[in-house]
């Protein structure tokens, strides 16, 4: 698999329980998919959620578990629980769940180790209709890991579905952009400039947050939206998005907000410090950055990134960027 936009389109593809079969490939698990009775489905533990399951084999114990389930439960309840039941019932088998949820349009590939006991599972969720670029690299990265060792495949998938090792580019990235933002300045001193451009980013990445939870005038690509309507205008976003939302709206009752405020819809007063003023904002009202080094942050790397809205726990780690400790660390470090 030799381009993110080759493993996209696997995950784009899926409609059925048949095209989950090309992403077991994939990760290494070719061999024909069995198709699973009643009886073995029961014995596995699987419930009537499960509309059509089947099994493919890679080397070694490692199996692919092709599931294609009904509803719209969240996966982050339903994956534990499937897991929690093959690891009691089929413990020697080192399992990938490749599963299918129409409701939902959601694709996910979730494993865990016998480490805890219930397991933790680490997954990666895609939605088929808006794959991102991390899905891709994700799936190309469970397709570099396999090797003749079933063990040491399987703890890297798991390693690999974890959030630690998508966290580490994000937050490179993250510092790239933060210097590309301070850079596109010339008012004021670069220090004043790395400050600030820090400190918007913490801002923009807490609204992404805000935006997975549909929070932002129920609008999952809010900060989107402003932005192309704000360059389809005259641009200006700095001065004419972004102050206006965070110090106008964000940061103000929903009575005492202007009409300006008001026109970017259901927003939420956020009872914080983080979308104040701060002393050198202050003493720097006309400092501004460009649009350009914004649509770099919000389109070529918030865009590639998939957020969650939810923390890990003690069964639960998605592939994904959330918000466990995530603006907390940027904010203190702008602070």
């Amino acid at each position: 698999m030799r381009t993110l936009r080759a493993a996209a389109e696997l995950f784009a593809a899926v409609e059925s329980i048949d095209t989950l079969v090309p992403i077991a490939v994939a990760i290494g698990c070719d061999g024909a998919p069995s198709p699973l009775d009643i009886d073995t489905r029961r014995a596995l533990g699987l419930d009537d959620t499960v509309i059509d399951a089947r099994i493919a084999a890679g080397p070694g114990a490692l199996r692919a578990l092709l599931l294609a389930v009904s509803g719209d439960q969240a996966l982050r309840e339903m994956l534990p629980r499937i897991a929690a039941r093959l690891s009691s019932r089929a413990p020697h088998v080192l399992w990938m769940i490749v599963l299918m949820q129409s409701a939902t349009d959601a694709v996910s590939l979730a494993a865990w180790t016998g480490e805890h006991r219930p397991p933790r599972v680490a997954a990666l969720i895609v939605n088929r209709r808006r794959v991102v670029d991390s899905d891709g690299e994700t799936l190309r990265a469970l397709h570099a890991a396999g090797g003749d060792r079933d063990l040491l495949t399987h703890a890297r998938w798991v390693e690999i579905l974890g959030r630690e090792a998508l966290s580490i580019r994000f937050y490179r990235g993250l510092e790239r952009a933060v210097s590309a933002i301070a850079s596109s300045s010339t008012s004021a001193t670069a220090g004043v400039r790395s400050e600030i451009a820090l400190l918007n980013t913490s801002r923009l990445l807490f609204l992404s947050f805000l935006q997975a939870k549909g929070w932002l005038d129920s609008d999952g690509a809010f900060l989107e939206r402003q932005f192309e309507q704000c360059a389809g205008k005259r641009g200006g976003f700095h001065d004419r998005v972004l102050r206006p939302l965070f110090f106008g709206t964000l940061n103000t009752p929903l009575r005492r907000r202007a009409p300006a405020a008001r026109a970017f819809g259901r927003i939420p007063f956020l009872n914080g410090g983080l979308f104040a003023r701060t002393r050198v904002e202050q003493r720097h009202r006309g400092l501004s950055f460009s649009d350009d080094a914004y649509g770099q942050l919000i389109y070529d790397l918030f865009g590639q990134y998939r957020f969650t809205a939810r923390e890990e726990s003690a069964t639960w780690s998605e592939a994904a960027v959330d918000p466990d400790g995530a603006v907390d660390s940027f904010v203190s470090e702008a602070r």
